[in-house]
């Protein structure tokens, strides 16, 4: 599957900022950016990207909770969602294993690195 969209949801603007010129400096995927769950949801009302990069923590709606949104709706729920987290302690990872994630990104990680990581976690969510 080509990549020709990614949805990066962050509330850390300059977190967004770098993530997003990496992945453009390095593939040719058009990067959408929003700063929390209900920015997210109305992104994808207007234009469905091929994965999401969905950070845990931030304010007005959490990424979880966007997350179960997303998986709730018949034209959302076959998008590949990657979690992009500081928050990796067992009991948080088991909960996320319930979530029909493409993969988990632990942060800090590096950005130019990113991209294969997502090539290969899409990859292998929809095989």
């Amino acid at each position: 599957m080509n990549i020709d969209t990614v949805l990066l949801i962050d509330d850390n603007a300059e977190y967004k900022k770098v993530v997003a010129k990496a992945l453009e400096s390095l593939t040719s995927w058009q990067i959408l950016t929003g700063s929390n769950g209900q920015e997210a949801l109305q992104i994808l009302r207007l234009q469905q990207p091929d994965v999401i990069l969905m950070d845990v923590s931030m304010p007005e709606m959490d990424g979880l909770e966007a997350i179960e949104k997303i998986r709730q709706d018949r034209e959302l729920s076959d998008i590949p969602i990657i979690l992009v987290t500081a928050k990796v302690l067992e009991e948080e990872m088991e909960h996320y294993a319930t979530l029909g994630l493409a993969g988990i990104v632990s942060k800090p990680f590096d950005p130019l690195e990113l991209h294969k990581r997502v090539e290969e976690m899409v990859s292998d969510w929809r095989s």
